[in-house]
């Protein structure tokens, strides 16, 4: 019996330590379920420890756009033919302010002292474009088959700009012996050249009053000489420009009398610029220059409405023109450029029905058929119009 107790302690204390054993040991890992196939979307990932709230920075501004580049000009050398003429300081100024280089354009400036010896030059392309005057010469040229077109305007006579005179012996004007235009009958009135528009304004100013040209003796003399033949009392009377017009005033021997601009309805195209065959071949070079030229002309009026900018003005025409002396342009009259670079319409329509009425011209042949304003047009639109 003692053993038998003995087998059974032994039996119920193993039975008690297998149970501690099983109580200890770590549970049974779940039976893994089968796999799902995985959402379209990743699921949201596991949200973060929130952080302090960081201070609101200011929203950047958008880049701006690079500006667009401006295409350099292609390089090009124009030749100018220049007479000393004050009318030409619009492209005087366009050449000193440096707006023909800003156009890739340099200037060879070529002098020359009369007009006369402009014309061939530019049929043969010793020069491009030059400023001349209106007349009858520039028809038969282009009659001749000289390439060459009228493209802009450039020295007028209008109000307070007034370069072109009737000038009258002063001791006739003092005396009151020569009042108006039919006092003159019998006297000796001057004019430049036959067939000039001197000799217009002088047959305007006779027919106004009934006069022929008859009526007066008429004498062919240079602007240079005519401020001796009044001091001579050669002359009673003579049409003339600047300078020689304010040289003869301060001499004391003549008085300005009539402005030749009140032939036209007080405004009259005095000078053009012409174009050769270089600048018509290139549109867009002709294009640039006519751009830089309304530049230098609007800069010339600004100049003369402003004491200041007046100085430099002078400074650039004594450079360019034949007077040199700085103290004559405050006596002087000086042309109107047009802003926008248009000729008088109506004042060269009237100059060349004079030159057909005289015969002077016999051709068919008119200015407009010599005209081509479609570089000034481009200008206006690069520049706007004033």
């Amino acid at each position: 019996m003692p053993a038998e107790k003995n087998r059974l302690l032994v039996l119920c204390l193993t039975i008690m330590a297998l149970l501690v054993i099983s109580a200890c040991a770590p549970a049974a890992a779940p039976t893994s379920p089968s796999p799902t196939p995985a959402p379209a979307t990743a699921p949201p990932p596991a949200t973060a420890p929130a952080k302090a709230a960081e201070p609101t920075k200011p929203a950047s501004s958008p880049t701006a756009a690079p500006p667009v580049a401006t295409p350099t000009p292609k390089p090009a050398t124009v030749k100018f033919g220049n007479i000393g003429a004050v009318s030409q300081a619009g492209t005087t100024l366009a050449i000193e302010r440096g707006y023909l280089k800003e156009q890739g354009i340099t200037v060879e400036v070529i002098d020359f002292r009369s007009v006369a010896e402009m014309i061939a030059p530019l049929g043969t392309g010793q020069i491009d474009v030059m400023g001349v005057p209106l007349s009858i010469p520039l028809l038969a040229a282009a009659d001749r088959g000289v390439d060459l077109k009228l493209v802009a305007g450039e020295g007028q006579g209008a109000k307070d700009f007034d370069s072109n005179w009737i000038l009258l012996r002063k001791d006739l004007a003092d005396s009151g012996q020569v009042k108006k235009a039919a006092d003159l009958k019998g006297m000796k009135v001057a004019i430049p050249s036959q067939g000039s528009s001197g000799e217009m304004y002088v047959h305007m100013m006779l027919g106004e009053v009934g006069l022929k040209p008859s009526d007066v003796e008429l004498m062919i003399l240079p602007f240079t000489e005519q401020a001796a033949a009044f001091a001579n009392k050669a002359i009673a009377a003579a049409y003339s420009t600047e300078p020689f017009v304010s040289v003869s005033v301060q001499q004391g021997v003549s008085t300005r009398w009539i402005p030749v601009r009140q032939f036209f309805g007080d405004k009259v195209q005095h000078t053009v610029i012409l174009f050769g065959a270089a600048l018509l071949k290139d549109q867009d070079l002709g294009r640039r220059w006519t751009t830089a030229y309304l530049k230098g002309s609007r800069d010339y009026l600004k100049a003369l409405a402003n004491p200041k900018e007046r100085v430099e003005l002078v400074k650039i025409l004594v450079k360019y023109t034949s007077v040199k002396d700085p103290k004559q342009y405050d006596v002087m009259g000086m042309p109107y450029l047009d802003p926008n670079g248009l000729p008088d319409k109506k004042s060269t329509e009237g100059q060349y029905k004079w030159y057909v009425s005289q015969g002077i011209y016999k051709e068919k042949r008119t200015f407009e058929d010599i005209t081509d304003l479609s570089y000034v047009e481009y200008a206006l639109q690069k520049l706007g119009k004033q």
